[in-house]
């Protein structure tokens, strides 16, 4: 059997001498370059598509209704809501209560339970109901970050209330918050939740609540702002929660005495060395008698204590009773 063989290439004579030529030649694809195929207005293709897009969907959107208008009678636009609908009345006057910042909508809707009939025996689902109640009589308003009443209308509603059930239902609403609190005072992710409940915590008139969770929750917005590198507002808040406590509940009270280590560490962080030394000095010896030496509060004050004493160059004394009588020998000595 013979096999056919393939042909030699073509032999061309260039200057007298042959060189192999390939029978086909490979053809050249052209390099497309930055631009051939942009529009002649300067944008791509794609950015011109997700502009389309982009314009198709702001058409979607269905505009938002302007506000209604506060009511000329504000205080028989409230008689006429407690009338017609009881639950949103009793919203109205929580909210009246808080700050005149936005109050989210989940501190109710989380704790509803927790309040009584006619607004606690209302389910989740129905509480944009309520909330429609109050803004259709323009007696307050829904922003992106919660429920905003008008000053007018927080100043009839408190009028209404008196200062007896005023205090009711701040302690109501104190509640509430304190239960919408973060669990963690440290993350970033939950400074914002702090940021967005303090004024509520402290309009909830927390330094002089007897509820101990809303004094909890208000301790923690002190570490919250310390761990945020807010010495300033941390001081003032925690400077009015100790001494509201110390007045109602004792020096030695162990919320007293918490508020008082959580105030001392803002002195430091606000570079206040000798006033937060003298305050962490009556905090541990109060603490060492309320709780023990060995508790855990009374060994993180000792050691905020040392601390300071070692940025102020001194050294650091023995804690508890009998510490400080051989402290005070060797001193005598």
């Amino acid at each position: 059997m013979t096999y056919a063989h393939p042909a030699p290439p073509e032999e061309v004579a260039v200057m007298g001498a042959p060189e192999p030529v390939p029978a086909t030649a490979q053809p050249t694809v052209p390099v497309p370059r930055p631009g051939d195929d942009d529009p002649p207005d300067g944008r791509s293709l794609g950015a011109r598509l997700r502009r389309q897009q982009a314009d198709e969907a702001a058409r979607d959107v269905p505009r938002q209704r302007e506000p209604a208008p506060v009511p000329v009678d504000v205080g028989a636009a409230i008689e006429s809501l407690g009338d017609e609908n009881p639950a949103a009345a009793q919203l109205l006057c929580l909210c009246a209560v808080l700050h005149e910042a936005p109050v989210p909508v989940d501190v109710f809707t989380r704790s509803l339970r927790r309040l009584p009939r006619p607004l606690g025996g209302v389910a989740p689902m129905q509480f944009n109901g309520l909330v429609a109640a109050l803004i259709e009589p323009g007696l307050a308003r829904r922003g992106p970050d919660g429920l905003l009443i008008p000053d007018s209308v927080r100043t009839a509603v408190c009028d209404d209330l008196g200062r007896a059930a005023t205090e009711v239902c701040r302690a109501y609403a104190g509640e509430l918050v304190a239960a919408a609190v973060p669990d963690d005072v440290e993350a970033s992710a939950t400074w914002s939740r702090w940021a967005a409940l303090a004024p509520h915590l402290i309009a909830s008139d927390a330094a002089h609540s007897t509820d101990e969770a809303l004094r909890t929750a208000a301790c923690r917005l002190v570490e919250s702002l310390l761990h945020r590198g807010k010495a300033r507002p941390a001081r003032t808040i925690a400077a009015e929660l100790h001494k509201g406590w110390r007045d109602v509940l004792g020096s030695d009270h162990p919320d007293t005495l918490r508020c008082a280590h959580e105030l001392s560490r803002a002195l430091i962080a606000a570079g206040a060395l000798l006033p937060a030394r003298k305050l962490l000095d009556d905090t541990v010896d109060r603490l060492v008698g309320a709780l023990g030496a060995s508790h855990p509060r009374t060994r993180a004050a000792a050691e905020t204590r040392r601390g300071v004493l070692i940025r102020m160059g001194g050294m650091p004394r023995p804690d508890g009773p009998r510490g400080k009588a051989a402290h005070r020998r060797r001193k005598q000595s």
